[in-house]
């Protein structure tokens, strides 16, 4: 039986950005599934410059640069929302909760991988989104058995200021060596082309074909595991199983 593994993010983009290098390494494990779950079409977000497509398009074209990313990094069913570019946070009632809940008890993961409850950027799609997977989680978490990761950026990892939420490092449980993977992260930045003034300043030289400046650890924060909230456990993993 293969083991799976449910990503959840807000935008096309996200997933490469954050753990693109775990994606491409489990991807290459036959006895790995591997769900990506989308919340937006990232229909607000910029459309180059010079733009690549109109703004009233950027939707429909970031939904195929999601295609693409998928393809390189070998995810093996992409769920795609539209539930508004920047609107997450105003989402009725429990709308997000219930969708992705139905995604969790469909898919039956055994980890599920999201963002940090500061969402990494601060971005308020990013926390709406982080929230709803914990609500999920805990609705679900008697009845299935998964191990639930935030990916995060350890506070030792940032040397300069700026609009980044970091996590202490003696808080992060798992840190995954994607070395071998940084090819195909760069070849998943690319395809995410309307991105490209974000992707330069993240990822200096990676649209030009420089990836050996790319990270070589990808982290994760363990919060729950067997039905549990997790604070602060006190091992480190290599890896998500």
């Amino acid at each position: 039986m293969k083991r799976t593994a449910l990503l959840l993010f807000a935008h096309p983009d996200d997933e490469t950005f954050t753990c693109g290098g775990t994606i491409a390494k489990y991807a290459k494990d036959p006895g790995v599934q591997i769900v990506l779950y989308c919340a937006t079409r990232g229909e607000a977000g910029k459309v180059g410059d010079p733009p690549l497509c109109r703004p009233e398009e950027l939707g429909d074209v970031r939904e195929i640069e999601l295609a693409r990313a998928a393809e390189i990094l070998g995810i093996d069913t992409v769920i795609q929302r539209n539930f508004g570019d920047g609107k997450l946070s105003h989402l009725p009632g429990e709308v997000l909760v219930k969708d992705i809940l139905q995604v969790v008890e469909k898919v039956r993961p055994d980890v599920i991988v999201t963002f940090p409850p500061e969402g990494i950027s601060g971005h308020a799609d990013h926390r709406a989104l982080h929230q709803a997977v914990v609500q999920a989680c805990d609705h679900v978490k008697n009845r299935l058995n998964f191990k639930l990761y935030y990916v995060v950026i350890p506070q030792s990892a940032v040397h300069e200021g700026g609009p980044i939420y970091t996590t202490p490092d003696d808080e992060i449980t798992t840190s995954i060596d994607v070395t071998a993977n940084r090819q195909a992260i760069m070849e998943a930045l690319r395809q995410h082309r309307t991105q490209h003034l974000s992707i330069e300043r993240v990822f200096p030289g990676v649209l030009a074909g420089d990836w050996q400046r790319l990270r070589t650890t990808e982290y994760y924060q363990l919060a729950m595991q067997n039905g549990r909230w997790l604070l602060r456990p006190d091992w480190k993993e290599t890896g998500w199983w």
